[in-house]
């Protein structure tokens, strides 16, 4: 059975530590290897990402590997939908393997005939390259102690912070969560709670940063301009964390709450080490996927 990757839960415990551990033991994370060689990928975007198709790429490149990307205009979607064994077929024929972003998790585990490597890419419901990549960060500025990290998210949800949620369960770090009215919280209080794990869930965005050492900036696709003015990341709202807290982004950074220019101009984003780690990441992942 070819390997997948489409959750934090599904890589368990014990794997996702260690995919973790050793990306933060690669050297260099641009560097070059032919691990790859001679295999392509087809890298199926529900909705535009830029960044995350550029940090896919680049790890897939420089492993000496090619990928084809088909974005949401080739109609992709509706064609698994209406053809899934013929596609999946075609893909299997053609390809190497497949990454995949924007679908919901149950949309690529229903598919129990895939016989080509997954690469779950994020979607709404999971990002499980994020979610190892930003607890990388957080290891890095804790001395490798999580026990003391705490992490607010601010802002609407997103598959990084379901992730984060449920890697909570194996990672020691805590987490305050505010979401704003106008997103459907329950379901993400019923993921945590299923998890079992100290997520605590606030009122207001002051309620949620206090005391903490990071804050996400979750995202901002259901708020006119007003609202967004009311959640941005300001200074006088970083002064209520800890001093010295850094400021990360829990989703594309084109639709995240706003943050203040004088945050980002004093170096208390974490953003270009958030971007290093998540090369490193899908490296290890890509790898561990073609371990035989």
């Amino acid at each position: 059975m070819p390997r997948r990757i489409t959750t934090i839960a599904g890589l368990g415990k014990d794997l996702a530590w260690t995919l973790m551990q050793q990306a933060r033991g690669i050297p260099d994370a641009k560097s070059l290897d032919d691990y790859l060689t001679d295999r392509t990928f087809v890298v199926l975007f529900a909705r535009p990402d830029l960044p995350e198709r550029m940090c896919i790429t680049a790890a897939i490149r420089q492993m000496s590997g090619h990928a084809v990307y088909m974005g949401p205009e080739e109609h992709w979607e509706e064609a698994i939908a209406k053809f899934s064994s013929a596609m999946l077929g075609s893909m299997s024929y053609y390809m190497d393997g497949v990454m995949v972003h924007g679908l919901l998790t149950p949309q690529m585990e229903k598919e129990t005939d895939i016989d080509f490597p997954l690469l779950n890419l994020g979607g709404m419901d999971a990002h499980p390259a994020h979610a190892l990549s930003d607890i990388m960060c957080l290891m890095r500025c804790c001395r490798d102690d999580l026990r003391t990290a705490r992490v607010a998210w601010i802002g609407g949800p997103a598959g990084a912070l379901m992730s984060m949620i449920a890697a909570s369960k194996f990672f020691p770090f805590s987490m305050r969560v505010c979401l704003p009215d106008n997103t459907h919280k329950g379901p993400v209080m019923d993921f945590a709670r299923d998890f079992k794990t100290s997520i605590t869930f606030c009122d207001t965005p002051a309620d949620a940063v206090a005391g903490c050492q990071f804050v996400m900036t979750g995202s901002s696709d259901r708020m006119n301009f007003d609202e967004m003015q009311r959640w941005r990341v300001t200074e006088e709202l970083l002064a209520k964390a800890e001093p010295g807290a850094r400021v990360m982004a829990g989703t594309n950074p084109m639709h995240c709450i706003p943050i203040d220019h004088s945050i980002v101009a004093a170096g208390r984003d974490l953003f270009l080490q958030q971007s290093e780690n998540r090369l490193r990441v899908y490296k290890r992942m890509l790898h561990w996927l073609y371990q035989l």
